[in-house]
């Protein structure tokens, strides 16, 4: 059976995706499947021993069915539900089924701050598209699955914290001060770890960082930065791509919330967490993120309490099973 599986963005919802993935692979005779999502995102499937063929989407629809009507395709899995995925899936014309966002909950409760979400994880409601194939969640967690590639040369000796500093939304993003201060008082060697964006914005911040951190932002692929999750002590991370990784590897996550909200479904996947989050009446203001703050203050960010979070990563890194 030929399975094309639409998931385009972003990093942390491929990873979600990936347990869905193992399952259909498994569990479905004869099972080949293909995975569409942005050429940007191709890197986070093509390294997956379950997924036979990766598609980059163009982002012109009707040259991408043209694409797709060459495979032949027995099924639709649309784990996206937006427009662009709609196209496809009607104009392939073969069966398919779509994962539920919950969207009109979210609107909801972002609007209201009444919970009437489902209290399913995301990874759950992606299940619920593959139930007409007879596919169940096996219980393993994510996947994330990486090449091999040099790490760089200024590495720390473990064990050593990762604080995930990049976020598409700065809303989401643990703010750059916060970073320095927590680092400070941190008790072993400290990576961050980020895109290009991140590396400019410390730049520009002037803010020093104290001696034990290792600013690799913007100076690693995305399977470096996998590499040195996996490795990692304590992940200490917002929502976002890199906090999913670190799921993948069951790594003990210190969650740091803002804008966003663990009932939205996108808390850290069967693995050992710990969640700060801030109960503001302006919370959650979003389901996504967003550019700047709608109260201008930041507060869900801001306020804290870092000595807290930090003495949670230390008690973490002292009872290290690695060590």
């Amino acid at each position: 059976m030929k399975i094309l599986i639409i998931r385009l963005s972003s990093i942390g919802d491929i990873v979600l995706t990936s347990p869905v993935v193992r399952c259909l692979k498994q569990q479905v005779n004869d099972a080949e499947i293909h995975y569409l999502t942005k050429p940007a995102n191709v890197s986070i499937m093509e390294s997956n021993p379950y997924v036979d063929k990766v598609i980059p989407y163009s982002g012109d629809g009707k040259a991408m069915v043209k694409t797709l009507q060459q495979e032949h395709y027995d099924y639709v899995v649309d784990l996206h539900r937006n427009h662009r995925s709609r196209y496809i899936r009607w104009n392939l014309h073969v069966p398919y089924s779509v994962y539920n966002k919950e969207n009109f909950n979210k609107i909801i409760y972002i609007a209201t701050k009444w919970n009437v979400m489902s209290g399913r994880h995301a990874v759950d409601r992606y299940f619920g598209a593959v139930t007409k194939l007879h596919v169940t969640n096996d219980g393993k967690g994510l996947d994330y699955f990486f090449p091999d590639e040099p790490l760089p040369e200024k590495m720390p000796h473990s064990p050593y914290t990762v604080i995930a500093v990049g976020a598409n939304h700065i809303t989401k993003a643990i703010p750059l001060e916060k970073i320095a201060y927590l680092s400070q008082k941190i008790n072993s060697a400290v990576i961050l770890l980020g895109g290009k964006g991140d590396k400019e914005r410390l730049a520009a911040s002037g803010i020093a960082l104290p001696e034990n951190v290792v600013n690799l932002c913007g100076e690693t692929t995305l399977g470096q930065s996998a590499a040195i999750i996996k490795d990692a002590s304590v992940v200490v991370a917002p929502d976002t791509g890199m906090m999913h990784i670190a799921a993948a590897f069951h790594k003990r996550i210190v969650m740091v919330w803002g804008c966003t909200a663990a009932p939205l479904g996108f808390v850290p996947y069967m693995t050992e967490s710990y969640d700060f989050a801030i109960d503001l009446p302006c919370r959650p203001c979003t389901r996504m993120g967003r550019k700047k703050c709608p109260k201008g203050h930041m507060k869900c960010l801001a306020d804290h309490d870092w000595d807290k979070i930090s003495q949670t990563i230390n008690r973490l890194n002292k009872n290290n099973p690695t060590e």
